[in-house]
């Protein structure tokens, strides 16, 4: 299986559009850190996630106070202010596998310096290309995912949406 981290924008919105389970059905050893876990306040999605976690589906990369400091030196992710995305992509980096953000800062950061990068549109295109979910459940998936977050590339999501009708 192919590890990939994650960062806490993905994770909320295959939340929100309810494919979190599908998510976790990817053929992918899928982590985080534990300070995109810390990031998840809302009772309902942490405990959401903590299902995953205790099921050993998504793990959650712990750091050293040392690693800390490494990562707050990341002198690449310096435009960044959010700790935890520094954490993200230095660790994906270190671990040399790909990211999924929905943060444009992190993608071009990310992309600079060579990680593979993807997102939630990407997600649902995996699902759906891997058998996991229908072509009507790639639909409604994109569809909810044009209402809950207004951040992604509409035109892209609406390109396929009809590729797939």
């Amino acid at each position: 299986m192919k590890l990939i981290i994650t960062d806490t924008n993905v994770l909320f919105d295959v939340i929100k559009i309810g494919a979190l389970t599908d998510f976790f059905n990817l053929d992918y050893d899928i982590c985080t850190t534990v300070f995109v876990i810390e990031e998840i306040r809302p009772s309902g999605q942490r405990e959401l996630i903590g299902t995953f976690i205790r099921a050993n589906k998504l793990t959650v990369i712990e750091f050293t106070g040392e690693e800390i400091e490494e990562v707050m030196n990341f002198d690449i992710a310096n435009c960044l202010k959010r700790f935890t995305d520094k954490s993200v992509i230095w660790k994906s980096a270190q671990l040399n596998c790909p990211m999924l953000t929905g943060d444009k800062k992190m993608r071009e950061i990310a992309v600079k310096i060579g990680i593979e990068v993807h997102g939630s549109i990407w997600v649902i295109d995996e699902l759906f290309n891997t058998g996991l979910i229908s072509s009507e459940k790639a639909i409604k998936l994109l569809e909810q995912l044009l209402m809950t977050n207004s951040w992604l590339p509409k035109n892209e999501i609406e390109r396929r949406i009809n590729k797939l009708k």
